[in-house]
């Protein structure tokens, strides 16, 4: 069962508990910065504090990688849900580099973490802040950092930082999902399950996915590379790419909530930006956009990968076999350096089929 936090938070003083008190008005901006994956009753308690103890509240949220089931997307709607008052920079990695910015990745250093959040803050809101709010040991030094960054004081102001009111933490909540500190509306988001076929040409990915898609009662997000391909008579530019993986992302986030709306489990996806990004390493020489990189970082609950082990279907629109074999072979290296979990299909689509719902 949700445990609400409290509605109105205190204004009180250093208490056992590590809630430092405030006089009304005793600061004009205040900011939080967290994973927010999933939002949970720990952090809105964090975040009632801080509301309650200044006259404007920020809130920023990034984390690389993200977490499936916890996007920018879904965070961004959960923190305006939560505190609708409060100004949100809500980003993932490819929205960093839009702002001309580097996101670090959550194994950098504090330094690197510290001097991310004020260039963003610099960037976004051109004016520093007067208190940092967190429920970690993290918030003194982070203070520290900013008062030398803006050559002004900022103040650390610690929340429940032993987690006695609140015992919770967003890694126990990725590793379970339940609802005893998440809202209903978190859990069902966290939980629909994003599901990916990868593959090479002509490895069965669009009949399959798309059969899964109707076994399941799911929705089915199509492959938008395609569509562009023959709206462009088959021709394409290094920005046309960056443009489908864009595309790709935004129906993957609309077919998410689709599914939320009607209650269902998840969403099956005939492709994700990793196929955008292999298809440029292979089509043009220079390198790929930043933001094309940063978009094939984007995580999924499952990845399935169509082995190129039959023959080609040549619709006369695909690439020699030499070609698929380079794509598949591209595929391998790339989740095998991103330590991505994934299954593979092989053999028959009847076989495949088999594998799918096993």
């Amino acid at each position: 069962m949700y445990r609400e936090p409290l509605n109105n938070a205190p204004r009180i003083s250093q208490s056992p508990g590590g809630v430092i008190q405030r006089l009304p008005g005793r600061f004009r901006t205040g900011l939080v910065v967290g994973k927010f994956s999933p939002l949970h009753a720990g952090h809105r308690y964090l975040l009632e504090c801080a509301e309650s103890a200044c006259d404007r509240l920020i809130v920023l949220s990034y984390s690389r990688p993200e977490f499936a089931g916890c996007t920018a997307d879904l965070r961004r709607h959960w923190l305006v849900q939560a505190m609708p008052e409060a100004g949100h920079q809500v980003l993932d990695a490819a929205d960093a580099v839009r702002l001309g910015l580097s996101m670090p990745r959550n194994d950098a250093s504090d330094e690197h973490q510290r001097q991310f959040c004020a260039d963003l803050i610099d960037l976004s809101l051109q004016a520093p802040v007067d208190a940092v709010f967190s429920s970690e040991d993290y918030g003194q030094g982070f203070a520290d950092f900013l008062s030398t960054h803006w050559q002004q004081p900022v103040e650390s102001v610690v929340v429940d930082r032993h987690r006695v009111r609140f015992p919770v933490s967003g890694s126990s909540l990725r590793s379970q999902p339940n609802t005893d500190w998440v809202e209903p509306a978190v859990y069902a988001a966290q939980t629909c399950q994003r599901i990916a076929l990868l593959g090479a040409e002509s490895t069965g990915k669009t009949r399959l996915s798309q059969w899964l898609a109707e076994q399941r009662g799911l929705p089915w997000v199509a492959e938008f590379g395609r569509e562009f391909w023959h709206e462009r008579g088959g021709v394409l530019t290094s920005d046309d790419l960056l443009t489908i993986a864009r595309t790709q992302v935004d129906r993957e986030n609309r077919a998410v909530q689709q599914a939320l709306a009607k209650g269902q489990a998840g969403i099956i996806c005939d492709t994700t930006p990793l196929t955008t990004l292999i298809y440029h390493q292979l089509m043009f020489d220079p390198p790929p956009p930043a933001e094309l990189v940063a978009l094939a970082e984007r995580p999924y609950h499952q990845l399935w990968l169509c082995a190129a082990d039959f023959p080609m279907v040549q619709d006369g629109t695909r690439s020699p076999e030499a070609f698929r074999q380079q794509q598949q072979a591209l595929y391998h290296r790339e989740l095998a350096e991103r330590g991505l979990n994934h299954h593979h299909l092989t053999g028959s689509l009847p076989e495949r089929q088999r594998l799918l719902l096993s």
